[in-house]
């Protein structure tokens, strides 16, 4: 009898970790989704009860993926720093929270890995989800900062409210793996810092958190077998908008702009094209290498590191990589 094993039994995706042989009986939960794999390629997809599965391809292996069907969460954490245009003070902000996501195509989200080891599998798929809405948040945050021109603008806890709707609108999975959607927001954290130390001053904890509000937008789909609201929890509607679906081919963000370029320069040099390799001055004093996503009114946005952070530094402090 193949079936999920209890310990997984709030995994997004668990693997069967047995070869299978031939055919089967499987046994699929209320709540989830078999996925059969044979010789590699994705096959039947069973519902809830007991089956006897054959394979169509004899002699080849075959693999079980079960994949819950039910929302799971899903936490993340970021942070970013860059420079105030105005007065060229140095800001880091941070996020963290949890969201709830489920599987919207079972077939679609294990086509992606059928054959690939299966050790973290799971892990690994929310990691992407992780990721996704960390490069969001970085993106949303900052702007909202450089266009108000103080951290407020994402401190303040009235603001929570807002920029979770701006977060629903534009699709926090849609960078994630394939066959993810996002349901809502479980807690939103935002820490800010502007004076070279964490600030503490606003609660006990530093964190500025969402206190039950619910965030509203078209179309809502939740329903109220959900629960009721938490502390520290935001409900949002489930929104992929076709932007969004259709940006989720490339694998990255929806590709509408969320980071608003700081006030225009009065005499901008000649620019360098997107994807250019730079060097920029950091707060160390030293040289890092970046990336130019784009420019505007007298500044670059450059992308440093690894980890997708972005920052915008005027045009004149930024140097070709020779």
């Amino acid at each position: 009898m193949i079936a999920r094993d209890a310990v997984a039994s709030d995994q997004l995706v668990y693997a069967w970790p047995f070869p299978i042989n031939g055919s089967a009986d499987v046994s699929c939960g209320e709540d989830e989704v078999v996925v059969m794999c044979p010789a590699w390629t994705v096959g039947d997809r069973l519902g809830p009860g007991r089956h006897a599965w054959r394979t169509p391809s004899p002699g080849q292996p075959s693999n079980a993926y079960f994949v819950l069907t039910a929302p799971v969460e899903a936490p993340f954490e970021m942070s970013i720093s860059f420079a105030m245009p105005n007065n060229g003070a140095q800001v880091r902000l941070r996020a963290a929270g949890s969201m709830l996501v489920r599987c919207a195509d079972a077939g679609l989200l294990v086509a992606q890995f059928v054959g690939l080891p299966f050790d973290r599998l799971n892990d690994g798929i929310l990691h992407s989800v992780s990721q996704s809405v960390s490069r969001l948040l970085g993106r949303v945050l900052a702007r909202r900062v450089v266009m108000a021109g103080t951290p407020l603008a994402v401190s303040d806890p009235s603001m929570l409210q807002s920029i979770a709707e701006e977060l629903v609108a534009y699709n926090p999975t849609g960078g994630a793996v394939f066959g993810i959607e996002f349901v809502r927001f479980n807690q939103l954290a935002i820490q800010v810092d502007d004076a070279g130390a964490w600030d503490t001053s606003q609660s006990s904890n530093g964190w500025m958190m969402a206190q039950a509000n619910q965030v509203k937008s078209q179309p809502v789909m939740m329903s109220s077998s959900q629960g009721l609201v938490a502390s520290g929890e935001i409900r949002s509607a489930e929104v992929i908008s076709p932007a969004t679906a259709g940006a989720a081919a490339s694998g990255e963000i929806a590709p509408r702009s969320t980071t608003i370029p700081p006030p225009p320069a009065m005499d901008e040099p000649p620019s360098l094209p997107a994807g250019s390799r730079v060097l920029v001055a950091g707060p160390d004093g030293r040289l890092h290498a970046a990336v130019v996503r784009q420019h505007m009114s007298g500044y670059y946005e450059l992308e440093i590191g690894a980890n997708g952070e972005t920052v915008w530094v005027p045009m004149a402090q930024v140097l070709p990589e020779s």
